[in-house]
């Protein structure tokens, strides 16, 4: 049981924040939701989209169509009314937008509801549209209108009691409205409330600030950056209550260094950027590298390059991620699929940054940093707290002029950490190469020791590493690999496929680098390979072919801003495995211009 709603019209409008509550409304009833929104680099005007697919399973990705289209100009029907559904429909307020000039698709139904004029009953102005547009679908649905009324409640409680009686009033117009107007029961949808379960709606960011938190986050220093920024908004709100030290600072190279300097005093800190920020702080990747200090770096992928496409998403960033600073070192990319992955593997980057000195970076991107999904909050699990050799109780005391051996030859390559000012631990953290004592040398034998230490921990590590998840039958005759964020939509193209009697599977990497050992066993498995990913030069598959040795037999790729839809790798893989595709690159022919708002091109 499903149903997709999308809401469209310009920024400034609450289009987004109505995306979020609507999908509320049935979190807190017992449904599934994701809420995805499309926005241009624009605070006013232009064109913004907030699709919600509601379910009674879980979802956590878009689909390119939509029950029901609530337009707040004309400009969004003249966008999107390709995409409804057949008996899907238009909500607009028929007193302001004219639509007799465009041929509609046949089957479409239109819902005008006065929404400027019901706002200003209410005593609102024209933002609260979207308010008597929620109620109106409501209605619409059958659904009971107290469980709206409750939550508005709750999310303009802090705003006193006008506003909230304003909003209240404003969307049981639009309720009312319908319930008076049209016959709700032919409508092709309808919900009934479930019984609640401890259930979050969260954004990838916010799964990754809040699996921060639990790892036990003491120190976060960033420079806001799209999509990144919500880190720092999240981890910010919640400093007091987990006595956190949040820094914003000047610059990303300050936060960086800050970073390191905070790990290196001894507590678990972080920083987090998108793609031109990471640029800025490479040079202190190595600083980190070499003076074995644990670094967890969070970037969320953009397009590029330069400033590109700031708002919209991309997974182009992988290659300078795995070979961000000058030298030969050893560092982790973790790249989560959905929030629980976020959640999670955050907590575990902290972990083996602290066990094995090391930096490690957890590699989003737009979509899923800013993508809202719904999550049983049982089902995120916490992580216990490993911090590796970490030295926080003082020993005997040195001799005069001796230094602790920081960086002592050791079986498994990981020395042992003692935090500044523990008696008997003394030591100096360099960018320079050095001694077991830590002193800076250009000894040529030690430097060989030092590179063969540091690269000894990559024995135990890829212990602690995941090899891919599977999704769908074992014996395919196509695996489709994919990582990052693409997991739930290859995976329900899987479900499609198979449904459709096409015999095919799937491979996620969260485990980016280094390469789990099973990883290599399973990709060496399968009959035929096809690469599915957000860039134009298959990074990630031409790593794979690097390191594990195999090849594909074609491509999906998708660089044109958004993320590949279910539906799209769905056509393509069949395509593909019937020898009528092999290298493919999906975007949309639309005429949809986001940033002026405008249809373009023939």
């Amino acid at each position: 049981m499903e149903f997709i709603w999308k809401i469209g019209g310009e920024a400034g409008f609450g289009i987004m924040g109505s995306g979020i509550l609507f999908g509320k409304v049935f979190t807190r009833t017992g449904y599934h939701a994701h809420v995805y929104s499309e926005y241009p680099s624009l605070i006013r005007g232009g064109h913004n989209t907030t699709q919600v697919r509601i379910s009674d399973a879980p979802v956590h990705n878009p689909k390119k169509t939509c029950n029901l289209l609530v337009a707040l100009n004309k400009f969004a029907v003249e966008a999107h009314m390709n995409e409804i559904t057949e008996r899907g429909g238009i909500l607009y307020d028929g007193d302001e937008i004219d639509l007799s000039d465009l041929s509609l698709p046949q089957n479409v139904v239109l819902y005008k509801v006065p929404l400027l004029s019901i706002a200003k009953q209410a005593g609102g102005e024209v933002i609260m549209r979207n308010t008597v547009a929620m109620g109106a679908t409501l209605a619409l649905l059958d659904y009971p209108f107290s469980h709206l009324e409750e939550l508005i409640k709750e999310v303009f409680a802090r705003k006193g009691e006008h506003v909230i009686d304003v909003n209240i009033r404003a969307a049981k117009g639009g309720y009312d409205y319908i319930i008076d107007n049209y016959n709700a029961s032919e409508y092709p949808f309808s919900f009934e409330p479930k019984p609640q379960v401890k259930r979050c709606l969260m954004t990838g960011n916010e799964a990754i600030g809040a699996g921060a938190i639990q790892a036990g986050l003491k120190m976060y220093c960033a420079y806001p950056m799209t999509p990144a920024s919500s880190i720092l908004h999240y981890v910010a709100k919640h400093e007091y209550d987990h006595n956190i030290v949040v820094k914003h600072t000047e610059d990303e190279i300050a936060a960086v260094n800050m970073a390191i300097g905070g790990a290196y005093a001894g507590v678990r800190t972080m920083t987090a950027t998108s793609g031109g920020g990471f640029a800025l702080m490479t040079e202190a990747i190595g600083l980190a590298a070499l003076s074995e200090t644990p670094l967890v770096m969070a970037i969320a992928q953009r397009v590029g390059p330069s400033t590109g496409m700031p708002t919209w998403t991309e997974q182009a960033d992988l290659k300078f991620v795995l070979n961000a600073s000058q030298g030969d070192f050893l560092r982790v990319v973790l790249a989560p699929g959905d929030i629980q992955e976020a959640y999670e593997l955050t907590q575990h980057a902290f972990n083996l940054a602290e066990k094995y000195q090391i930096p490690v970076m957890i590699l989003s991107d737009k979509f899923l940093s800013e993508s809202t999904t719904s999550a049983d909050i049982d089902q995120l699990n916490k992580i216990p707290i490993q911090r590796g050799k970490l030295i926080v109780k003082d020993m005997e005391p040195l001799a005069q002029k001796e230094k602790f051996k920081r960086y002592e030859y050791t079986d498994d390559g990981v020395s042992p950490r003692p935090i500044p000012g523990i008696i008997g631990g003394e030591h100096v953290a360099t960018s320079y190469e050095h001694w077991e004592n830590s002193f800076s040398t250009e000894h040529f034998e030690t430097r060989v020791k030092m590179v063969q230490k540091r690269a000894k921990k990559i024995d135990e590590l890829v212990k602690d590493l995941k090899p891919p998840a599977l999704h769908g039958p074992e014996d395919a005759d196509l695996t489709l690999v994919c990582w990052g964020s693409h997991k739930p939509i290859v995976f329900e193209a899987v479900d499609l496929l198979n449904d459709a009697g096409v015999k095919v599977n799937a491979l996620h990497f969260s485990y980016i680098h280094p390469i789990p050992p099973k990883a290599i066993e399973m990709l060496k498995s399968a009959k035929r390979l096809v690469i599915v990913e957000n860039n134009s030069t298959a990074q990630f598959g031409g790593y794979l072919k690097e390191h594990a040795g195999v090849e594909f037999a074609g491509s999906i790729l998708r660089f044109d801003g958004r993320p590949l839809f279910a539906e799209e790798v769905f056509e393509h893989a069949k395509l593909i495995l019937d020898g009528k595709e092999k290298d493919v690159a999906v975007y949309d022919k639309e005429r949809v211009e986001y940033y002026s708002a405008k249809l373009v091109g023939e």
